[in-house]
């Protein structure tokens, strides 16, 4: 994985094409990754939030519908769990509007929002309008 920078055009492009929030990626503290191929052109992206030293938000992971069904959110998500694994991170909390299915395959379940814990409820996608709807899932490491 590659590390880019909350304001990459092409990542920018990609979250605004799906509908996801992308208003609050600098000001959150987020870093983030694109999966590239040979050439180094981005076939998805995925970032996190890290929140104390155990916790991290996992954050706009997006695969653009040409390079989705060929394992590309998969490789990304495994690949992030394994480095914040390594990190020693113990918990990881992600919203999604509709990937609920995807994320259950890596473990994540779904929980109710009145009870995510406090540094979960700080985030700004825990307050922003566009995610009142959103599913927050959790993962045990």
């Amino acid at each position: 994985m590659q590390r880019v920078q909350p304001d990459d055009a092409q990542f920018l492009k990609a979250l605004e094409d799906v509908g996801m929030p992308r208003d609050d990626l600098t000001a959150s503290g987020g870093v983030y990754f694109a999966l590239v191929d040979a050439l180094g052109a981005p076939l998805g992206y995925c970032g996190y939030e890290l929140l104390g030293q155990t916790l991290a938000l996992v954050r706009s992971c997006v695969v653009p519908p040409v390079h989705r069904r060929k394992g590309v959110g998969r490789k990304i998500v495994g690949q992030l769990i394994e480095m914040l694994t390594a990190q020693g991170v113990h918990e990881l909390y992600l919203f999604t509007m509709d990937a609920d299915p995807f994320f259950a395959r890596f473990g994540f379940e779904v929980m109710a929002r009145d009870a995510a814990p406090d540094a979960i409820r700080a985030t700004s996608q825990f307050t922003m309008e566009c995610c009142d709807d959103a599913i927050l899932m959790r993962r045990g490491m």
